[in-house]
């Protein structure tokens, strides 16, 4: 029997308002992403990228860096983005990308959900969950918001490509997955991979592939802009100085990404809790048409998860065979399930009550207010500790001794050293090129992306901040002797050299140099940094 029920179209107020809603509401998203972040700059990885944007449209900018010089395998975002950083300041040009990204995310998050489940406020309520799950849930360190770099837009390009096969349009989906792969090869390309999973777990729901070539093909394509870049950046190297830098970057540099056996056990066991809680939500759910395929997305990402677990057990513990797993857990396989399992999560939490509200309200509200409770809590917890902050993320992950010295020998530098000169620098630190604008020799942050130049990263930290550990055992750089400094102006024709003096003093480890200190300008002053300029 048909259902021949009619209802009138809406009216011109109710499109107003409607539009109004969706806009009111996004603008809530956006202001929940800038409690959660905080107003300091800059970010953990802003210094990171921005530096290396403004180098990218301005070679003559710290024209020696050695990490700057290095390959760019996030070509699209450098372009894209990058020149905005050479008309404005950095934290300007942070403030600027934040804003950007943070209303690219919002919108194509809140059309994704709505594709799920239409309740007011479905997608403040969801991001609100799924920002706290990603904070306190993740495994790998993955983060969703927080400062501008290239994975926030193809994030954003990435929910916009959900939503539409969500919505039945999979050639638009494809090919914005695509331009997120192009932003970002891994974010994006194992969003693609789960989409493909998706698919494949889906036949109710799915497209036929003769339906949607096209756009898999224009998707393809666009990613290639992003990915053949990133290809090229190691034609020519040797299989087995690839294989080093990569053993490098997996398990010395960035292992606290990669390497799942030395994960946290309470990171493990939490996020292990958190994809039983989403497994069994997505159970629930089965027969719910639009979210049985956004939970056959995180499906896929929790295979990656998976594949990565195994190629870390197999190759490692039974074969011992360190080299081959380096340059497969080089692609980030938990980096997709940390965003994406409290994501669906979340989405699961509310096509739930959605489903039982009617049926069983008191259960379903229940639930539902002990969900938000927990999340108003953690996410105070989050935004008090942003906002009381007295130095920016940066500074604080990388231990700066004392960020507001390091602010003002940073803001010295600029102003009276020239702009081409080479500085040794402290370890305990990331912002170097953020505060001064000047080259460094090495910086543990700046990890090259190209193999070659990785290499020669971990000799330089080795020639820099290993030999005054070994020399002194001391993390700062007054562990290193005169002829360690006059060796490495002949390696890498450094000028200057800023010492953390906060640790020197904590190590009693006394500078044993002949060369001029020149700030502070007080002879008689003891300053947290010390700057020395290396004379013949």
């Amino acid at each position: 029997m048909n259902d021949t029920t009619t209802f009138p179209p809406p009216t011109a107020a109710e499109l107003r308002a409607d539009f109004w809603r969706k806009w009111i509401e996004i603008g809530a998203i956006v202001l929940l992403f800038f409690l959660f972040v905080g107003p300091l700059t800059p970010e953990v990885n802003e210094a990171h990228y921005l530096a290396k944007a403004r180098h990218y449209w301005n070679p003559a900018w710290c024209p020696d860096d050695h990490f700057l010089n290095s390959g760019d395998a996030h070509g699209v975002f450098y372009w894209s983005f990058g020149w905005i950083t050479t008309l404005v300041s950095f934290p300007v040009a942070a403030w600027i990308g934040r804003w950007l990204c943070w209303i690219a995310i919002a919108v194509a998050w809140r059309r994704m959900i709505a594709q799920v489940t239409d309740l007011p406020w479905a997608g403040l309520y969801g991001m609100a969950m799924g920002l706290a799950g990603v904070y306190y849930l993740h495994m790998a360190g993955e983060w969703l918001i927080g400062g501008v770099e290239a994975k926030c837009f193809a994030y954003a390009f990435a929910f916009w490509g959900i939503g539409d096969a969500l919505s039945g349009r999979w050639n638009r989906a494809w090919i914005l997955l695509g331009i997120a792969s192009a932003f970002h090869v891994l974010v994006g390309g194992w969003m693609v991979v789960c989409l493909m999973f998706c698919w494949l777990v889906c036949p109710r729901q799915r497209a036929t592939i003769r339906s949607f070539w096209p756009g898999l093909f224009a998707g393809g394509a666009i990613a290639l802009v992003g990915v053949v870049p990133l290809l090229l950046l190691d034609r020519g190297v040797a299989p087995e100085d690839s294989a080093l830098a990569s053993y490098y970057y997996v398990y010395e540099r960035l292992n606290h990404h990669l390497v799942v056996h030395s994960f946290s056990l309470s990171f493990k066991l939490r996020f292990t809790l958190a994809t039983f809680a989403w497994a069994g939500t997505a159970w629930l759910l089965r027969n719910h048409d639009k979210a049985r395929l956004v939970n056959g997305v995180v499906a896929g990402s929790v295979v990656l998860v998976l594949i990565g677990v195994f190629i870390d057990q197999y190759f490692v513990f039974v074969l011992n065979d360190y080299l081959s797993a380096a340059k497969l857990l080089r692609l980030y396989w938990y980096r997709i399930a940390d965003v994406m399992v409290p994501i669906g999560l979340s989405i699961n939490l509310l096509a739930l009550y959605q489903l039982h509200r009617a049926k069983l309200p008191t259960v379903a509200r229940g639930v539902l207010v002990a969900v938000c409770l927990l999340v108003a809590v953690g996410l105070l917890v989050r935004i008090a500790d942003r906002w009381t902050a007295t130095a920016g993320p940066a500074d604080q992950s990388t231990l700066v001794s004392d960020p507001t010295a390091w602010q003002e020998v940073g803001a010295w530098i600029r102003e009276n050293t020239p702009p081409e000169a080479i500085f040794l620098t402290p370890r305990m630190q990331s912002t170097f090129k953020w505060y001064a604008q000047r080259a460094e020799v090495v910086t543990t942050k700046d990890v090259p992306q190209d193999d070659m130049n990785l290499l020669e990263w971990r000799w330089r930290r080795g020639a820099v901040q290993w030999r005054s550990i070994n020399n002194r055992n001391t993390l700062s750089l007054a562990g290193l002797t005169e002829e360690n400094v006059r060796d490495l102006v002949e390696k890498y024709g450094l000028k200057y050299v800023v010492v953390d003096q906060v640790i020197a003093r904590r190590d009693h480890v006394p500078i044993e140099w002949s060369f001029q200190r020149i700030y502070p300008v007080d002879p008689a002053e003891n300053a947290s940094y010390e700057v020395y300029e290396v004379t013949p």
